[in-house]
């Protein structure tokens, strides 16, 4: 798990966000090894708040692409 410095605040509660890094495979299991999805979660657990973007990933972008595309999108959501 990494931490982004350029993340806004958790839009619900002001929390730190987490940007996470995870496998598409499991040990033992089958998928794309060497593969992650990158998803950003809000770190206050009664909060909750999360954002993942469907392919948002390593198989269809570069680290770097899928890791600025879910950041994009973390920052761009709409305040309620």
């Amino acid at each position: 798990m990494m931490i982004a410095s350029d993340l806004k605040p958790c839009p619900f509660c002001g929390s730190i966000p987490l940007l996470e890094k995870k496998p598409l495979w499991s040990e033992g299991g089958h998928g794309y090894y060497n593969c992650y999805e990158f998803d950003i979660h809000c770190i206050n657990p009664v909060c909750g708040c999360r954002i993942n973007l469907f392919n948002n990933n390593s198989i269809y972008h570069s680290e770097e692409e899928a890791i600025k595309n879910v950041i994009n999108a973390w920052n761009e959501r709409v305040q309620i």
